[in-house]
């Protein structure tokens, strides 16, 4: 296994590299100007400011200087004086928490509707399904979004869209905003500021799903084997619980609340693959010899459906999956964007490309690049895990 993590994260961080280092040439190349474009000076004013910025070396040094920092895990300064690393390490605590509150409804929804159009085949149910998957498969994410929008104002009002979808502009931190952020005000000396929150809650939150997983797989060896459906409403009922417990429940719930609605708008982006694989991949297993062998058996549809055909179908799915992350940020930074998310990666990114800033537009992409590939080795040693035709050193006997 250790051999096995050590080639994938090696082969990785040298596309990585290869993708920070094209990254780098083209925002510089692409992008119009300079940082110095959007002020009104003269030519000497002009100069001296892209002097003092470094934008008057040559861009190869220019890369070898931004790079030399990357190596010592700096990502530098922006162009308006804030650390880069600051910036987006606030703004991934917002997109880090959104998406794994739509992972942990897409993926059950999707692989629950995917089981059921697969297994009963009623015209009905399979139909609307199967059209509004592909539907929301193949739609453009603004697209998703402003229907969502439309709903919503239709269904209540303009006011209360305007208050769901983008965070208070007064409560988060001046790294973004270029003003102090709010003063703590948890007396015991808690997380004050919203990244901070953010991140309290998703550590929360991944410590509870990789909990349920471990306890689901002592069950499992016992016989006792829970949908995946019933874990993640388990995680959803405790994760809301353990904030409280943490004392950071209120503030939790307003954060929450406040990235809602794009929380809806990702899921509907994204479960609709998940159901569309598995529906695909069940269907093709009903007249597999593992399916025909379980019914001759005598064993209830029910438990042929969940407990073969189902377990079977999670193998196409997370392969999938693991072709599909860059697609997921990618419509997760629109979506922001779009829902005005101040404190998320697209408010950052199309902010810092509209002011030009590119040390923040690459030192952005090169954290998605890194987050893309810390996913994807996670989702390869799912799929080394769940498939038996994959012998890894030291776990033969698994």
């Amino acid at each position: 296994m250790v051999r096995f993590l050590a080639r994938r994260a090696a082969g990785g961080l040298v596309t990585l590299v290869l993708f920070v280092a094209a990254l780098f040439f083209v925002v510089n190349s692409l992008i119009p100007g300079d940082f110095t474009s959007q002020f009104i000076m003269g030519g000497d004013a002009r100069e001296a400011l892209r002097e003092s910025l470094g934008l008057n070396r040559p861009l190869s040094e220019q890369f070898w200087v931004w790079m030399r920092g990357v190596l010592t895990l700096d990502l530098g300064t922006s162009f308006t004086g804030a650390p880069v690393w600051d910036a987006v390490r606030d703004a991934v605590a917002t997109s880090s928490f959104v998406l794994v509150a739509a992972g942990l409804v897409a993926f059950p929804l999707g692989f629950w509707l995917g089981r059921l159009s697969a297994w009963g085949r009623e015209r009905w149910f399979t139909v609307p399904t199967t059209a509004g998957a592909v539907v929301l498969l193949t739609a453009f994410p603004p697209a998703v979004a402003f229907l969502l929008e439309r709903g919503v104002v239709n269904l209540t009002s303009p006011s209360i869209f305007n208050q769901l979808r983008h965070l208070d502009e007064d409560l988060w931190p001046g790294v973004l905003r270029g003003r102090p952020g709010f003063e703590p005000i948890d007396p015991a000396g808690g997380p004050a500021t919203p990244p901070e929150i953010f991140w309290n809650m998703v550590f929360i939150s991944v410590v509870i799903v990789a909990v349920l997983v471990g306890v689901h797989a002592l069950l499992a060896r016992m016989g006792r084997v829970f949908s995946v459906g019933v874990l993640s409403i388990v995680a959803l009922v405790l994760a809301p619980l353990s904030w409280m417990a943490a004392g950071i429940g209120d503030r939790a719930f307003d954060l929450a609340l406040s990235v809602l609605l794009l929380i809806v708008a990702l899921i509907a982006v994204t479960f609709g693959e998940v159901l569309l694989v598995t529906d695909a991949a069940m269907v093709d297993s009903r007249s597999e010899d593992f399916v025909l062998t379980a019914r001759a058996k005598g064993l209830p549809e029910r438990m042929v459906r969940d407990r073969h055909s189902a377990r079977a179908a999670l193998l196409p799915i997370v392969s999938r999956l693991v072709v599909s992350i860059p697609y997921i940020f990618t419509g997760l930074v629109i979506l922001e964007f779009v829902f005005d998310v101040q404190g998320g990666m697209g408010y950052l990114i199309f902010n810092a490309v509209q002011d030009q800033d590119t040390p923040m537009v690459v030192g952005a992409f090169a954290v998605l690049g890194v987050m893309t590939l810390l996913l994807r080795l996670a989702l390869e040693v799912t799929i080394a895990v769940l498939d038996p035709r994959i012998r890894l050193p030291g776990v033969e006997g698994r």
